[in-house]
């Protein structure tokens, strides 16, 4: 069994060399410098990347517009916070629906399914956090599926189970 190392005992704290993340650094993102995506179709910027937290986080900002909102989905690595900043959702996490406003946060753990929708008569904005990162890099690849020409269900169910997202059959 291994001592836990002193806390003046930097070096033994440090991330081993074969783990592929990287020490996070400080990082300060304007929204002039958050990268614009549109996955889905759906208006989205990404605020800090899987990279700029050394895997730690990803961070988006969406808008929904009324009526929008994914269908049923489950992350398999990752947990998922939703915080919303303006109009309302309807939020499905497992068995539990709840109206959502403005200020409303959302922890959704891995492994479950979830949905949310944009039930209020304005665009809606949310935040949303996965942990570890990496939905920023699923995001992504939808929207330049998109952008490409490229998009059909086959190719959007073969990038979504590369990032170990799975979009259950809808009743």
């Amino acid at each position: 069994m291994r001592d836990i190392p002193a806390l003046g005992d930097r070096e033994e704290l440090e991330t081993p060399s074969t783990d592929a993340r990287v020490r996070p650094q400080p990082v300060v993102v304007t929204p002039k410098q958050a990268l614009s995506i549109k996955p889905f179709g759906l208006d989205m910027d990404v605020l800090l990347t899987t990279e700029a937290t050394g895997g730690a986080t990803s961070v988006i900002v969406a808008w929904h517009k009324p009526g929008e909102g994914p269908p049923d989905h489950v992350h398999f690595k990752q947990e998922e916070i939703l915080f919303i900043i303006e109009g309302l959702y309807e939020v499905t996490v497992g068995d539990e629906s709840a109206k959502a406003g403005p200020g409303s946060i959302v922890f959704i753990p891995r492994n479950v399914v979830h949905r949310f929708k944009n039930v209020g008569g304005v665009t809606g904005r949310m935040l949303g956090w996965s942990l570890p990162g990496g939905q920023d890099h699923y995001l992504k690849a939808i929207s330049e599926l998109a952008a490409a020409g490229g998009f059909t269900s086959e190719k959007v169910v073969e990038i979504s189970k590369t990032f170990d997202t799975h979009f259950p059959v809808q009743p």
